[in-house]
């Protein structure tokens, strides 16, 4: 379970349960990570899965050089067949933008160390529609964008996506029930032109980050 004393809520809309929260201080953070859930899961597990992946890249429990951002910030589908309807990543598109532009301009003049860290967003199921919607209608600021699980991106292709850095993406086995097919191109696929995650060794934990730790450990710390 997330450690409380180092949880931040960043951002809270009780009119329809909208909510960011930060395993540690992104402004003080060298490494940061962005998460956009998918297909609605509750508040509980979707905090439980970032504060794991926290813990596999963290040099230890008191590691404040990384920080781990739920962003929950929009109405997510609760069902593979309300996923079909791009109306749910439509209006999270501009504040995911302005929430990663942001992130930059805090930690410029309030951080720990006056300067930007490494951001890195992790789009998960549904997750992924946002941030291609995002990248592609409003920029998306940031270091390296990862598709992990998406069905598709709501672009034909990685060129479509306005992003300063490298793109990457997993199968879409590890997805939250999104159908394929409806939003474009699976964002693992070669036409897509996203660089292709593989796969690690099996789990039967339902982490979805386990299989492709060793990868986004690499990519979130700038050792890919």
């Amino acid at each position: 379970m997330p450690d409380n004393d180092r949880m931040l809520l960043l951002g809270f809309h009780p009119e329809d349960l909208r909510v960011i929260l930060a395993r540690n201080n992104p402004d003080d953070a060298r490494h940061v990570v962005v998460i956009i859930p998918g297909i609605g899961r509750s508040l509980d597990e979707h905090t439980g899965q970032a504060e794991d992946l926290y813990r596999k890249v963290a040099a230890g429990p008191d590691d404040d050089s990384v920080s781990v951002i739920t962003w929950a910030d929009y109405v997510a589908p609760e069902s593979a067949r309300e996923a079909r309807d791009p109306a749910f990543a439509v209006p999270a598109a501009p504040r995911l933008a302005s929430f990663l532009a942001g992130l930059r301009v805090t930690a410029k003049q309030f951080g720990r160390h006056k300067k930007a860290a490494r951001i890195v967003v992790v789009a998960r199921g549904y997750g992924g529609l946002v941030a291609g919607l995002t990248g592609r209608d409003h920029g998306l600021d940031a270091d390296a964008l990862v598709f992990l699980g998406c069905a598709a991106a709501g672009v034909e292709t990685a060129s479509e996506l306005r992003i300063g850095g490298p793109v990457y993406a997993t199968p879409s086995d590890a997805g939250d029930g999104t159908p394929l097919g409806i939003h474009g191109p699976r964002p693992d696929s070669p036409a897509f032109g996203a660089q292709p995650l593989r796969p690690g060794p099996l789990s039967f934990r339902s982490d979805p980050f386990v299989r492709y730790l060793p990868s986004l450990r690499r990519i979130i710390l700038d050792k890919a």
